[in-house]
């Protein structure tokens, strides 16, 4: 939708009625968006009861795809905006996905208490695109500023015992520190990891350190994943593969 028609819902609904409605709709017509498609061959990828961490769920619209018919699937899915948050839990309660674990808090390389920047542009409040406030990531700086809260994968009690098969990662150039909090899990596990990356020096930073820990890197190309050689593809959807499976 253009901005122009978001801020007049956004103003006519109010933001948190506005994100649910928006929500909703995008689950259920998820099929029917070209942007989705690789999230779609993804969790086609996926065991029926496989355990998946969702990183940045925000506001669930591919949290319940994950879980929605799979009852032997266990999602644990992270979310550290408030707003969002909200809306999450409010979205796994209407779809009743009781095989959902929900956590407020983003994961990070430590545990710390920071700030979140939610974007505003043109008077458009930009969910999808909040942010950990961090001093390396220059784009959509203006803004709400948000307290939260960030935990270390590898240190989290819920996750300690688990077979970790799959993570899908979206944190808006924040990856590289979750992925190092991550590190015991993602070697230990060897898990399918989803990861969405903007072409910037963070992709290559990220890029870089899910290579020594000896994954190969894909993208979708039709109903196939093509093997990534650094200048093959101008996307941001990308699919770690342990070089062990």
């Amino acid at each position: 939708m253009k901005n122009k028609t978001i801020h007049l819902l956004q103003s006519v609904l109010g933001y948190e009625r506005y994100l649910f409605l928006f929500t909703l709709l995008k689950v259920k017509t998820l099929g029917l968006d070209r942007r989705k498609s690789d999230f779609i061959f993804f969790n086609k990828l996926l065991p029926f009861d496989a355990t998946i961490l969702v990183i940045g769920a925000c506001t669930g619209i591919t949290t319940i795809p994950f879980a929605q018919g799979f009852k032997q699937r266990n999602v644990l899915a992270y979310e550290p905006l408030p707003d969002n948050f909200r809306i999450l839990t409010k979205i796994v309660g209407f779809f009743k996905c009781n095989n959902i674990q929900l956590f407020s808090f983003g994961l990070s390389d430590k545990d710390s208490a920071t700030q979140m920047i939610l974007p505003v542009v043109n008077g458009v409040k930009k969910h999808g695109m909040a942010h950990i406030d961090a001093d390396f990531i220059q784009e959509y700086r203006e803004g709400i500023s948000y307290s939260t809260e960030l935990r270390k994968a590898d240190t989290r009690p819920e996750l300690a015992e688990k077979k970790i098969n799959a993570i899908k990662l979206v944190a808006e150039n924040y990856e590289l520190p979750i992925l190092l909090g991550a590190k015991e899990i993602i070697l230990k596990n060897r898990p399918l990891i989803y990861c969405e990356l903007w072409q910037n020096e963070h992709r290559s930073a990220v890029l870089s350190f899910i290579q020594s820990l000896e994954y190969r890197i894909y993208f979708r190309q039709g109903k196939l994943l093509t093997e990534y050689s650094g200048s093959n593809y101008s996307g941001k959807n990308f699919i770690f593969k342990s070089k062990y499976e």
